[in-house]
């Protein structure tokens, strides 16, 4: 005897599909049960294929910037790293250079200021003034005369003498003057 299942059914509007789980007693066998994904279910497979397709093409791009499986990025870090390394190598070889150059130098110009020192005594020592004195007195026949000076028997004054110019002279003469000695500087 087949027992009667009473199936109650809820109102529905649209495209709904009737719900059979809800009503008690009705069951599908295991294998004939299939549920339709709801729409959530749906975005989420959806997202995830996506996430997928992501993951692929960040793998082949990672793939195609890699030079023998190492990243190429990598690569220019190391040959950046390496010739900052040799740029830094050569300024200290040119350093040590020219600190080699420099104390050369400073040695130079202590040898040449001791150089200096013994050509200025032997220059001071050339003007003996006891020798000129001598000389003057002996060979040049120079005596002193009343104010210790040496000239030679006759007594010069120290003074300069400016005389005055004619302060009549035009301007007529000023001319003449210039042109003259133009005359003389040029031939």
């Amino acid at each position: 005897m087949a027992s009667a299942v009473k199936i109650q059914y809820a109102p529905t509007y649209g495209s709904e599909a009737y719900d059979l789980d809800r009503v008690q007693g009705y069951a599908l066998p295991e294998e004939e049960a299939y549920e339709e994904p709801s729409s959530q279910e749906r975005i989420r497979e959806r997202l995830d294929e996506r996430a997928r397709e992501r993951a692929r093409a960040k793998a082949q791009a990672e793939a195609r910037s890699q030079v023998f499986g190492i990243p190429l990025l990598a690569v220019v870090g190391v040959i950046v790293v390496a010739v900052l390394m040799v740029t830094i190598l050569m300024g200290y070889i040119r350093l040590a250079e020219i600190s080699g150059e420099t104390s050369r130098v400073r040695s130079s110009i202590a040898e040449l200021e001791k150089r200096q020192e013994i050509l200025e005594i032997t220059y001071e020592s050339t003007f003996n003034m006891q020798e000129i004195e001598s000389y003057a007195v002996n060979i040049l026949g120079m005596t002193r005369g009343l104010d210790g000076d040496y000239a030679g028997g006759v007594i010069l004054a120290d003074r300069a003498q400016i005389l005055a110019e004619d302060e009549t002279a035009g301007l007529k003469a000023r001319i003449t003057g210039f042109l003259k000695s133009l005359s003389e500087y040029f031939s």
